[in-house]
């Protein structure tokens, strides 16, 4: 794997499938106040312009994640792009949560490079739904942004979300069940809502609550896992904070070409509860995900870290201590991405090392917390792209919640 520094730009490029895959992270060098949005998102795409040509004569970007300071930027931001990229727009995910440094924004961007070079093709069936496909397997890539019906209750609103997604994927032909990696940003999670059988609970429980009803009779990854599993199976996932009362959902879902293409397997931490089987005391409905989730074909991989915090067992660690809190969430991925656990899980060989890892998203919860945060992170993972977001975290205590990807398997990466 190799790891290249471009101004604030940082990218990694792997060749662990059949097509090379490039992870950017863009992030503009002037803060938001001291410039327009225009300006940084032509500097985050001259970044990203810019890895692409130092590794490759031709690439596609299949998805791009943008982080906001205003999110009333986002229109703005997918004029400019369609202008930017045209008939090769990616699917754009626009995500309400501050840069920590102060920018307007921040971009992680997912390409391919090569393709035409390769048995790749990329569909662009519109705005927030691509279809690719290469390495046996076929990805969509889906975005979704604000529920139609702002008003409603939050558990309506996320039922309503899941199932724009599940239209979106059902209109290419692929089963929600094929689903195995999903992002939840809800505005304001720890806030107070109420439903007809808690009275007043909180916004989060309520989204856990629609999960949980949306997946009831969903079986996830049916024919995909190399055995029949002994608990329930959730696709890997982040549920955090965002500005203002926002809902915003996306997903990642795959078809192999053939049964013999490639499998998916769930991932637990042996030192977690799985989150599946916490208490109601965290949710009437317990959140339904994965700690982490392998796709692999062929010897090679990539694991979805899912969002991880500073909990053992089930309860959270070092309460007001960002630094022991940082420590632990960074362990609790070690673990999860180590050969032992991977081969705990009947996949030897698809092990990694956390600075071995493509990218990674940390979510700060106090602004002040930052710098301690990052000096973690940088100490404990130097070579891996990150972006760092203010985003509350689902439990008032937790002051920071880590997510990434890690391309693993047969040792092909770049060096």
């Amino acid at each position: 794997m190799k790891e290249t520094n471009l101004y604030q730009g940082h990218c990694v490029v792997s060749d662990t499938f059949d097509v090379t895959h490039m992870i950017v992270t863009a992030i503009p060098s002037i803060p938001a106040d001291d410039t327009t949005l225009e300006s940084q998102l032509e500097e985050a795409l001259h970044q990203i312009r810019d890895c692409l040509q130092n590794h490759a004569d031709h690439g596609e970007i299949v998805q791009q994640t943008i982080f906001l300071k205003y999110y009333e930027d986002r229109e703005k931001c997918q004029q400019f792009l369609r202008q930017w990229y045209g008939e090769h727009l990616p699917v754009n995910v626009y995500v309400p949560q501050a840069p920590c440094e102060g920018q307007r924004l921040a971009m992680e961007a997912l390409l391919v490079l090569n393709q035409k070079e390769k048995d790749y093709v990329v569909e662009h069936k519109r705005e927030n739904l691509l279809v690719s496909r290469h390495s046996g397997v076929t990805w969509y890539y889906a975005a979704g942004q604000e529920p139609r019906h702002g008003e409603r209750s939050i558990y309506s609103q996320s039922v309503e979300s899941f199932q724009d997604l599940d239209r979106a994927l059902e209109s290419v032909g692929v089963p929600f069940e094929n689903v195995i990696r999903t992002w939840l940003y809800l505005g304001n999670i720890t806030e107070p809502a109420w439903n007809e059988l808690e009275g007043e609970t909180q916004r989060y429980k309520e989204l856990n609550r629609a999960r949980s009803d949306f997946f009831r009779g969903i079986r996830f990854f049916d024919g995909m896992m190399p055995k029949e599993p002994s608990h329930p199976v959730y696709p890997a996932s982040t549920g955090i904070g965002g500005n203002g009362d926002t809902l915003v959902m996306s997903a990642l879902a795959v078809r192999f070409d053939t049964p013999e293409s490639g499998i998916i397997l769930p991932l637990e931490n042996p030192q977690q509860v799985s989150a599946f089987d916490y208490g109601e005391v965290y949710s009437l409905k317990s959140p339904k995900f994965a700690r982490a989730l392998l796709l692999a074909t062929e010897g090679r991989g990539i694991i979805f870290v899912s969002g991880t915090a500073s909990i053992t067992d089930s309860e959270s660690r070092y309460e007001n201590d960002p630094v022991a809190q940082t420590e632990l969430t960074l362990e609790n991925i070690a673990i999860l991405i180590e050969e032992s656990n991977l081969e705990r899980h009947g996949q030897k060989g698809f092990g990694c090392g956390l600075n071995e890892m493509a990218v990674a998203r940390v979510y700060v919860k106090r602004q002040e917390d930052y710098p301690a945060i990052r000096e973690v992170c940088e100490r404990k993972m130097p070579n891996v792209p990150k972006i760092y977001t203010i985003a509350d975290v689902c439990r008032p205590e937790l002051l920071v919640e880590i997510e990434g990807i890690a391309f693993t398997g047969r040792k092909n990466r770049q060096s």
